[in-house]
């Protein structure tokens, strides 16, 4: 997807008919949009999102005034006036002109909610051109409602990325972003084509096969609203947890609480490392029980056998290599190996025999050897597995007091804090408590449904283990239940290759994210992408990886980050696809359109993030203030642009100076004083 130009029509704070021409190259990718505050650059960004889906961010206030406040006035009661926003595009190797429009009749002052039309116009690679009848279908197919929230965001908002809430919903959109829905889709349809094809099962199988096929259905029914349970409860324990750390930064920040918490902090890290250590020792000697626990029991055993052994030496008795009894077939036979006669008591029987009594010896000796050499190690064993056990039943106990002296001296910090005279510190603590214990609540019931379908499994592993050897004897139930089999190994199958995607997918993600990240930050900071989708930051200190608190800033860059990996990633994942030729050349190309880029960083990070953005998308529109837009990010970013514009604010309010922007060494307006309030595109490149 390429976007081609933007036109809004009373959109809002842009009055009149107004178009953005937003084409670009490989060499210059950037749009460039400089506007005041309260100019219109969250307007402009969120008239991508409106034209597309219907909607506009959460941060959009008085969302029922979509007509330009100006021109709403001026208009004679009784008129009607539109708006609208078009949208050209490429994707696939077609040209679209997306229309969404809504014409408003003014009957009062207050504008009506409007119910937008939305038209969809395609244009083929010959020329000739369509009118969708299902827009709204094509365009969601294009791009996902969800998936959008990569490509077009608020960069002082992007750090919602990285919220625990967030977590479940951003992990599902990457999913279909990187081409691993499909296998979900796949995972999600096949129970209900085995569920009509069971039905045959349980109409002609007989009484038995019905039955055993009854209790696999209540148990996929079971399975499926466990299923969904545990997607809620692990959402709302994400919301907790993340409220849980909002609670606790504030004491953090609070004069009096701060040190109570930051002890409490260090604390809780060593009680954590604790319990870590004390749950590796119990491991480690269950381990060793398991493994060489049975020479605790081995000294009898030895002691009589090295008794019995000795005996047996003494007579000659203990058993002997097939040499001997090679010999005796020989005088059996009366043949020897090299032809000579074994006649009794001649000097070549003699020497045979002879033979026979060294060879007996030497066998019984070594054997003897053997015996001895394997007690002695057996005796070893056991002292070192005596002395092995002691030390970590020693290692135990003091972890076990390591972890009873930290947990009391972490009840006595909650005691400070819950007993502080001050109010505020109190009730922090009081809520910090009540959240901790409704989390402990939710992990207790993810738990248990956790245990619910494993028991589920289970139990429908059985029962189609049942219902395969059950007697069925009509010819469609037969095939019914072959078919349910071949249903249940695909199932098995796909949910293995969806795993194993879903994990390649996330380490390439996870190394994107960490060369991107690495490439902005100066701090000695480590991004990772763990298998929940969770996005953390931690420093190692002497080789310890320890985690560290985001700040407002830092959310911020890794959010851009792992924007800018997700969007190279999905260009690499259908350049892939392409090069099996299932896609065409701008396939999983997408455009980002970004507001407030550089809104809570400093100077340093507000250059190297307009470093790299150019090479985030293969199509970047990037809207800033003059505060920060100017000096080292239009130093930055101006190689690349393509175009150049301001978002120019005409305003009546009192007493408001006019206000200029330079770009290029030429001055243009940025406020301009009006008669009426209203935002003007001006186009500078």
């Amino acid at each position: 997807m390429k976007l081609r130009s933007i036109t809004v029509t009373n959109f809002r704070q842009f009055k009149g008919v107004q178009t953005f021409d937003l084409s670009s190259t490989s060499a210059q990718p950037v749009s460039l949009l400089f506007g005041a505050n309260g100019a219109g650059k969250t307007t402009f960004l969120n008239a991508f999102t409106w034209a597309l889906y219907g909607k506009m961010s959460e941060d959009v206030e008085e969302q029922d005034r979509m007509v330009t406040d100006s021109a709403w006035r001026s208009l004679k009661t009784g008129d009607s006036i539109e708006v609208s926003v078009e949208v050209r595009f490429d994707h696939d190797g077609r040209v679209y002109r997306l229309v969404r429009c809504a014409d408003l009749r003014k009957d009062s002052d207050q504008q009506p909610k409007i119910s937008p039309e939305v038209r969809l116009w395609i244009t083929e690679t010959d020329g000739s051109t369509e009118l969708k009848e299902a827009p709204q279908q094509t365009i969601l197919s294009i791009l996902p409602r969800g998936v959008s929230r990569f490509f077009f965001f608020n960069g002082e908002r992007i750090e919602n990325l990285v919220k625990k809430g967030a977590y479940a919903e951003v992990q599902q959109d990457i999913k279909v972003l990187l081409d691993l829905e499909q296998v979900e889709r796949a995972l999600v349809h096949l129970p209900k084509v085995d569920r009509r094809l069971t039905q045959e099962l349980k109409k002609h199988g007989g009484a038995k096969a019905s039955d055993i096929q009854t209790e696999i259905d209540n148990l996929r029914d079971a399975e499926a609203k466990a299923h969904e349970g545990q997607a809620v409860l692990e959402g709302d324990l994400a919301e907790l947890t993340e409220e849980h750390e909002r609670v606790t930064e504030l004491l953090r920040q609070h004069s009096e609480a701060a040190p109570i918490q930051t002890e409490r902090d260090e604390v809780t890290k060593q009680l954590e490392d604790a319990r870590s250590a004390l749950r590796t020792a119990v491991k480690e000697r269950a381990h060793l029980a398991a493994t060489r626990g049975f020479l605790a029991f081995s000294e009898e055993l030895c002691d009589r056998t090295v008794t019995m052994a000795e005996s047996l030496y003494r007579k000659g008795a203990l058993p002997a290599p097939l040499k001997r009894e090679f010999v005796d077939k020989l005088l059996e036979d009366r043949t020897c190996i090299c032809g000579t006669p074994l006649t009794e008591h001649t000097s070549a029987w003699e020497h045979v025999t002879e033979w026979r009594q060294k060879a007996g010896l030497q066998a019984v000796e070594t054997a003897w050897q053997q015996l001895s050499a394997q007690m002695g190690p057996m005796r070893s064993a056991r002292v070192d597995l005596k002395e092995a056990l002691a030390t970590l039943t020693k290692r135990i106990g003091t972890e076990r007091d390591n972890v009873t002296r930290l947990e009391e001296r972490l009840s006595e910090l909650d005691g400070k804090l819950i007993g502080s005279r001050l109010e505020d510190v109190q009730g922090l603590e009081t809520k910090r408590l009540d959240l901790h214990n409704r989390i402990g609540v939710k992990q207790q019931r993810i738990g248990a449904v956790k245990n619910q379908l494993e028991g589920i499994t289970k139990d429908i592993d059985r029962l189609s283990r049942e219902r395969g050897k059950a007697e069925v004897t009509d010819e469609l139930a037969l095939k019914a239940r072959s078919r349910s089999d071949l249903v249940q190994s695909v199932r098995r199958a796909l949910v293995e290759i969806l795993a194993i995607r879903e994990e390649e997918m996330r380490k390439r993600l996870d190394a994107e994210l960490k060369t991107i990240f690495r490439s902005i930050t100066h701090q000695n900071h480590v991004p990772t992408l763990n298998k929940g989708f969770e996005l953390t930051l931690h420093k190692n200190v002497d080789g310890v990886e320890l985690p560290v608190p985001k700040s407002t800033g830092e959310n911020q860059i890794l959010s851009l980050s792992f924007v800018a990996a997700v969007s190279k990633l999905a260009r690499e994942i259908r350049q892939e696809r392409r090069a099996e030729g299932d896609r065409t050349e701008d396939s999983g190309s997408y455009p980002i359109v970004m507001d407030a880029a550089f809104g809570s960083l400093d100077q340093d990070y507000q250059q190297a993030v307009a470093r790299v953005l150019a090479g985030m998308a293969p199509q970047l529109i990037v809207l800033v203030s003059k505060s920060q837009g100017l000096g080292k990010v239009v130093t930055e970013l101006m190689p690349y642009v393509s175009h150049l514009g301001v978002i120019e604010t005409h305003t009546t309010a009192p007493g408001s100076g006019a206000d200029d922007i330079v770009l290029e060494g030429i001055s243009h307006p940025y406020i301009v004083a009006s008669e009426s309030d209203y935002s003007q595109l001006k186009v500078i490149k």
